[in-house]
């Protein structure tokens, strides 16, 4: 009997805290948690999405290492291009080849991009506003897809350069030319990624990822700058 009394009351909460807890999770209240939940998710990834886009870009063999003393925390700025770099004989998206070096007299804006990526279809058009606008004051702009960002297949890269009616040279690179840049300002692994570089061989703007709110701008100043000689160190 005193067993048997002492048991009641027990099972009789238990049912009663069960009962309040199906009470506040009713189907409604379940609904928008999951809804608010959703849209927390959603926003996260749309703005960082705007951004940049990680994609691993391989790094060759002989990928130099960063110029020694190099601060990590600092602007990438006045970082050389190490002569072997721009030396080295690249492979165009149409068969040819080129060289850095080929434009020493030149300011080169070197982008790393892939066909595939959102934030780099926006950037480009204004790629090749700068291009043209310019060219005359000695601007190369210098496409760089990688064999591996756009699974080796230059086929996909020549019908998407030609639809969007790029006029400047598409390197197609194996990470020969975009490890060594990354090294050198010691970046992330994150596309687009552009390089500007001056006449004498100095990366004197670095940029990652888009925004296209600040990047045109800032981009713009940068090759004003270096136009003006004003990218050497």
């Amino acid at each position: 009997m005193a067993s048997s009394i002492d048991t009641e009351p027990v099972s009789g909460e238990t049912a009663s805290s069960e009962s309040k807890k199906e009470s506040f999770w009713t189907g409604g209240r379940v609904a928008i948690t999951v809804i608010v939940a959703g849209l927390i998710i959603w926003y996260g990834v749309a703005r960082y999405g705007s951004r940049n886009v990680s994609a691993p870009v391989p790094t060759s063999a002989t990928a130099s290492k960063p110029p020694a003393g190099n601060n990590p925390n600092a602007p990438a700025a006045f970082v050389p291009v190490p002569a072997e770099v721009r030396d080295t004989t690249l492979h165009t998206i149409d068969g040819g080849s080129l060289k850095l070096s080929d434009y020493a007299d030149k300011v080169v804006i070197v982008n790393i991009w892939a066909t595939w990526c959102g934030p780099c279809r926006m950037e480009m058009p204004e790629l090749v506003k700068m291009s043209n606008e310019y060219k005359s004051r000695g601007l190369v702009v210098l496409g760089l897809a990688t064999t591996y960002n756009d699974q080796d297949d230059p086929q996909r890269v020549k019908e998407f350069v030609k639809a969007q009616n790029v006029p400047y040279q598409i390197i197609w690179d194996d990470g020969t030319l975009a490890g060594p840049l990354m090294q050198a300002v010691q970046g992330r692994p994150v596309i687009p990624q552009s390089f500007v570089i001056s006449r004498d061989g100095n990366i004197v703007k670095h940029f990652t990822g888009f925004s296209p709110n600040s990047t045109p701008q800032q981009m713009r100043q940068a090759i004003e700058d270096a136009l003006g000689n004003k990218g050497k160190a």
